[in-house]
């Protein structure tokens, strides 16, 4: 494991997704301006108004590497504590990983490819 102090790591995942640019920030940012622009028109549908909280509810409440190991619930996050590396992309095995979803592995080999700094620089 390259030891890393700075703060590079704390929006990239153990299976190398970059936080602020997953999926799932993607659906509660847009749930919250649909939200604000439901509210902004006064509209009281009330059950599109469950909905869209729903969504926003479904908010990361922390990033994966908060907690340390004793919070450690995601498979690839334990395997990568095991194994004692940053990420999926410095596994010597992830073309074998059964934890690890097929379109991940593109993604960490971009990372691995390009190093944590410039991979982080393609999403600013």
């Amino acid at each position: 494991m390259i030891k890393i102090t700075s703060n590079k790591l704390r929006f990239l995942a153990y299976c190398g997704l970059y936080c602020p640019k997953c999926y799932k920030m993607k659906i509660v940012n847009s749930a919250q301006k649909q939200l604000e622009w439901l509210k902004s028109t006064k509209n009281n549908n009330l059950a599109l108004k469950e909905k869209l909280i729903k969504l926003i509810d479904s908010k990361c409440n922390k990033f994966c590497r908060e907690g340390g190991e004793q919070s450690a619930t995601c498979l690839i996050k334990l395997c990568c504590i095991k194994h004692k590396i940053n990420g999926c992309w410095e596994c010597k095995n992830i073309d074998s990983c059964k934890k690890l979803k097929p379109q991940f592995i593109e993604n960490n080999r971009k990372l691995e490819k390009l190093g944590i700094d410039n991979f982080i620089k393609q999403y600013k």
